[in-house]
């Protein structure tokens, strides 16, 4: 598993533009610009290691990349609308948490740095996000996952 440290000075080396904006020996938040296709985006990257005696799954461990510049755009009408392959996020609902890979496949892992793995497929989204402001036509691929399939939720089910 990759520590904070080893996170912070991969992004740092790689993507210097990228701010940390707080951290401590368990998490820690970037914030940089991604501008795939001119169009610049400020994003946020939060990361958090679980302690050992949480019992959570990959998606739970995760990192979680939001865009907060220029929100994202919401269309009911285009394909895949209102805006595709996002979390909602019920603290920030105005700011979805990007869907960048299934944890079903284990594309992700603790030991990936989050400046080789993250970051590289956060640009890649948002470059088929401008593509599908235009075309309405989602051309990024990837699974197409209903909103209230439980894959899809970043954040715990509420206890009923």
């Amino acid at each position: 598993m990759k520590s904070i440290p080893e996170q912070i000075e991969a992004m740092a080396s790689q993507w210097p533009d990228f701010k940390v904006i707080e951290h401590d020996s368990s998490h820690v938040e970037w914030q940089g610009i991604l501008a795939p296709d001119k169009r610049e985006h400020l994003v946020r990257v939060r990361h958090r290691i679980p302690m050992v005696l949480e019992n959570i799954s990959l998606r739970d461990a995760q990192p979680r990349v939001q865009v907060l510049k220029p929100l994202l755009e919401r269309h009911l009408d285009y394909e895949e609308g209102p805006i595709p392959h996002v979390y909602a996020s019920k603290v920030e609902p105005s700011l979805p948490y990007l869907c960048l890979f299934s944890p079903s496949m284990r594309e992700w892992s603790m030991n990936d740095l989050i400046a080789h793995t993250t970051i590289f497929w956060a640009a890649e989204w948002l470059y088929f996000y401008e593509g599908w402001l235009v075309t309405k036509k989602w051309r990024g691929g990837g699974r197409h996952i209903g909103p209230d399939d439980e894959e899809k939720r970043l954040e715990p089910s509420e206890a009923v």
